[in-house]
């Protein structure tokens, strides 16, 4: 598609990203990844551009404090994960070895457990939302939407229970788990 922005390197996302936490009107929304991790396209999701919007990925580098400096207006239920651009890049990445991947039940949402932490040692965690749709331009594209990057606060709430109580709950299945001395393991979900 020739309107669409094509990001081809980590130059251009890096400029993009800049773009982004510079202009805070910008609303075009980001092409994050060309293509979905092949561990999710095994799982059987639809290899689409990932994108993000921009207000997302300023509330995922940027703190309260950055946002309010920049002339962002922040509203009671804004949640500034203050990840740095640095560990938003790096978790990108990890996309495609991620610690646990979770399918949700009654949405066409994964979310996906990363092994990477943020500054203050908490997991990251990064919902995904695949099919999706969006604008660019003029044009509508199917994608799978990354809708948030964050660490999950272990002050607020311990993220075994969390979990464990979604999978009681039945609000999510884990599909896929790495582990470290048997390699990468895909569960029963994950095969049928």
């Amino acid at each position: 598609m020739k309107d669409e922005i094509v990001i081809k390197n980590k130059k251009d996302l890096n400029y993009r990203i800049d773009e982004v936490l510079n202009n805070i009107y910008e609303r075009k929304p980001v092409l994050l990844r060309e293509h979905t991790p092949q561990i999710l396209i095994n799982l059987g999701v639809k290899d689409l551009p990932m994108y993000e919007n921009p207000s997302h990925i300023r509330k995922n580098i940027l703190t309260i404090n950055e946002a309010k400096k920049i002339g962002l207006k922040i509203r009671y239920n804004d949640h500034y994960h203050g990840l740095g651009k640095d560990i938003f890049l790096k978790v990108l990445d990890s996309l495609d070895s991620p610690r646990v991947i979770f399918k949700c039940k009654n949405k066409n949402d994964y979310i996906i457990l990363t092994n990477i932490k943020d500054l203050n040692k908490d997991n990251i965690i990064v919902p995904i939302e695949i099919n999706s749709k969006t604008r660019m331009d003029n044009l509508s594209l199917t994608i799978n939407r990354i809708k948030t990057i964050y660490g999950y606060d272990k002050n607020i709430k311990d993220l075994n229970l969390y979990i464990k109580s979604n999978i009681k709950n039945n609000n999510f299945s884990k599909i896929y788990e790495q582990k470290k001395e048997q390699g990468v393991r895909f569960t029963n979900t994950a095969s049928s």
